[in-house]
């Protein structure tokens, strides 16, 4: 009986569903688990990455690309990126515009996101 290795403990087995790429044993193949990105905080990130990041997920809720938010406030899809990356700040105006587009306060756009009691960042 063949034994198989153990992995180690960051890794978790899966198990390859496509044959093709499989090996002649059908052997588990090791995958990094999915990393959780912790929301922006003004402490460490600034206000700019807050209100990149929840510009980034008001649009993702929305169902808005990158080029539908430089349409509405009036900037090529490459600034837009660069603001959704926080390398550039969202400028007030255009947070306001954001805002009404979003159907939501401007408050929402440069507030911190509420942790949840008993999560811990790691």
């Amino acid at each position: 009986m063949r034994r198989l290795p153990v992995p180690p403990p960051d890794l978790e087995p899966m198990v390859d569903l496509d044959d093709a790429e499989a090996g002649p044993d059908g052997d588990l193949e090791l995958a990094r688990p999915p990393r959780r990105r912790l929301p922006p905080r003004v402490a460490h990130d600034g206000l700019a990455m807050v209100a990149a990041g929840a510009v980034r997920l008001e649009a993702a809720r929305r169902g808005m690309s990158q080029q539908d938010l430089a349409a509405a406030v009036g900037l090529s899809r490459t600034a837009v990126s660069a603001r959704f990356r926080g390398r550039v700040a969202w400028s007030l105006d255009e947070i306001g515009t954001l805002a009404q587009l979003f159907g939501c306060r401007v408050v929402d756009l440069v507030t911190e996101a509420p942790r949840p009691r008993g999560i811990q960042a790691w």
